[in-house]
């Protein structure tokens, strides 16, 4: 606090207070200083104790809850909420390390056939004399071979749509963003399961509305806290996950599908569903999207980045025909289209069969290394499945969160925290993803999940580790 004393004696020159009590704030919270989860001052004690202004605090809390740096909650304070977008930088790796053992990033499993199919496809393409692909300018929904190949893919997925309501995306991100843009605009109230995909979390930053957490199990949602909530509060949307859910790997059953989609249909809730993990499934698939049984209320999400090849940044969003044009219309000013180049090679994937050729690999290799994951870390393992890309862990009650993944992080060896996936008010598990997808040999991977082994059986370092909870 003695930093923002010092700070505010700028204002004597004619700076803002408020703005620069925000920056001073602000700069604690970047340095670490303030981590994420500590309870702020009361605005009215933090005005006496810096001699200015209740409104003047006030006006600074509103401007950092508005960067992403604080939350207020009504009745409770204000607390610091690093933005996400640094949460996940800290959590998660945005860029390779030669030596490190990246088991933070969601991602398939890559071989030479990837590689090779991939060098072939692009050597035909070069060939080719015509390509209306890289002139095309229109049109916003995708070329209508390009939705007829996907709407081929949904099938083989269990979702039926036709052409007409289905829009070509730059990957599920992109899906799932164009549907809360669709429905949710500040003061919505938008459910999730207690633990998400950190882009929903992102969103709702962007587009203001309120995310909250619905309590969750083995099989998923607890369909029993959602309709609590939508029986007490005017709910617009829910987004889930039912297969695979990252990070918890749960696998939602097909007659809990069927009582979600009957709660959101009775109270009028939109669905958003995320299906990105969906193909992995195979013949394993437990029952069909929970979009088949609520067509009017669903959008459906999904792409080919999690199962055919991680740069293919091709997604599918099926709509409600009576919102497609709401939704094609903010795709245009969110930017104009999909990239066709990729949604001709998925094109030319889904029709030829080397789509779905390559998830099937995909499954023998993910099946492979869970295999490993369940061998060397089966006593803590909180969530897995064969075909899910990653496995969260329990982590053991003498550990420190952040000293587990600090002592992880001096071994080479990169985790993700639970941080980037809670929506407000969630509570924190002890728990940690690992993402089976790391660019590494066989070997290298046993030996990297030996060694989390070794760390989480024995007792940590007695001295302070900064950040610690």
């Amino acid at each position: 606090m003695h930093n923002w004393k010092q700070a505010l004696l700028a204002a004597h020159g004619g700076g803002s207070k408020y703005k620069l009590l925000v920056t001073a704030i602000a700069t604690d919270i970047e340095q670490g200083e303030l981590i994420d989860g500590q309870r702020l001052p009361t605005q009215r004690l933090l005005a006496e104790q810096l001699d200015i202004s209740v409104q003047t605090v006030t006006n600074a809390y509103k401007e950092l809850e508005r960067q992403g740096w604080v939350r207020c909650e009504v009745g409770r304070g204000s607390f610091v909420s690093r933005r996400i977008s640094e949460r996940v930088a800290t959590s998660m790796l945005d860029r390779g390390e030669q030596s490190l053992l990246d088991f933070s990033t969601a991602r398939i499993v890559r071989s030479e056939r990837h590689d090779r199919y991939w060098r072939q496809t692009c050597a035909e393409l070069a060939a080719e004399h015509e390509q209306p692909w890289i002139h095309a300018c229109r049109p916003i929904a995708g070329f209508e071979h390009h939705r007829e190949a996907g709407v081929q893919w949904l099938a083989e997925l269990g979702l039926g749509v036709e052409p007409q309501d289905l829009l070509l995306t730059n990957g599920a991100s992109q899906a799932i963003f164009l549907a809360l843009a669709s429905l949710a605009g500040p003061d919505d109230l938008v459910l999730c399961e207690s633990c998400t995909d950190h882009g929903v979390i992102g969103t709702a930053q962007v587009l203001g509305f309120k995310l909250q957490g619905v309590e969750a199990d083995c099989d998923g949602l607890d369909p029993e806290h959602f309709e609590d909530i939508c029986a007490n509060e005017r709910v617009t949307a829910l987004v889930c996950t039912p297969n695979l859910n990252n990070p918890t790997s749960s696998l939602m059953p097909d007659s809990r599908r069927r009582e979600i989609a009957d709660i959101a249909r009775r109270y009028g809730v939109y669905v958003i569903e995320d299906d990105v993990y969906g193909p992995l499934l195979g013949g394993d698939r437990v029952a069909p999207p929970l979009s088949h049984y609520l067509p009017e209320l669903s959008f459906y999400c999904t792409s080919l980045t999690k199962s055919v090849l991680t740069g293919l940044r091709l997604g599918y969003l099926a709509m409600p025909r009576r919102l497609a044009l709401r939704t094609e219309s903010i795709f245009r000013v969110n930017s104009w289209m999909a990239a066709p180049l990729l949604g001709e090679i998925a094109t030319r994937w889904i029709e030829r069969g080397r789509a779905k050729e390559l998830v099937s690999l995909q499954r023998e290799l993910v099946a492979a290394r869970q295999a490993a994951v369940t061998a060397e870390l089966g006593d803590y393992l909180r969530g897995s499945h064969p075909a899910s890309l990653s496995a969260w862990l329990d982590v053991p009650e003498h550990w420190d969160l952040d000293a587990m993944q600090h002592e992880l992080r001096a071994r080479g060896i990169a985790l993700t925290l639970p941080d980037p996936f809670l929506p407000p008010g969630s509570p924190r598990p002890r728990a940690m993803r690992l993402c089976i997808g790391a660019e590494c040999s066989d070997q290298r991977l046993r030996t990297g999940l030996a060694s989390i082994r070794d760390v989480f059986e024995q007792y940590p370092e007695i001295h302070e580790f900064r950040g610690a909870r």
